[in-house]
């Protein structure tokens, strides 16, 4: 019974901790400038088209951050025959032990170089394949 309740302990305080940044922990894979590191983003712009290539994103550092997404910094934005890829970059946080609620959503505007067309949008951080994203980073269309 007691190993049992160490295990659950122990368990426990793993769990805690890995949301603590040490500053010991390296950043998500990226093709971020230095000083920025990967972030997530959902589409908060309404009636997009073909046409469009001014869109609205919301931007949520994925590391614990204390609850704020911090600096947003310009996107890195790659263009194929059938994706937009989209990475949100935001400041690296200086080391530090970090709460883990969720962050704060920041808004950015984006002017891409071309229409969407037929194109998806796909969030960066689901790269490559997908990744752990809920509908494989697709933001665009609404799959």
């Amino acid at each position: 019974m007691m190993k049992r309740v160490l295990a659950i302990v122990g368990a426990s305080l793993l769990l805690v901790s890995a949301c603590q940044d040490t500053g010991d922990s390296e950043p998500p894979a990226s093709n971020a400038p230095e000083g920025g590191t990967t972030a997530t983003w959902q589409l908060l712009s309404e009636n997009l088209d073909a046409e469009s290539t001014a869109l609205k994103i919301g931007v949520m550092r994925v590391e614990c951050a204390g609850g704020e997404t911090g600096t947003v910094l310009p996107p890195t934005i790659t263009y194929n025959d059938e994706q937009i890829v989209i990475e949100a970059l935001v400041a690296t946080l200086p080391d530090g032990a970090y709460t883990c609620q969720s962050n704060d959503v920041v808004p950015l505007e984006i002017t891409l170089e071309q229409p969407i067309g037929d194109r998806e949008l796909i969030d960066g951080i689901c790269q490559p394949a997908g990744g752990n994203c809920t509908d494989g980073g697709v933001r665009w269309p609404l799959p």
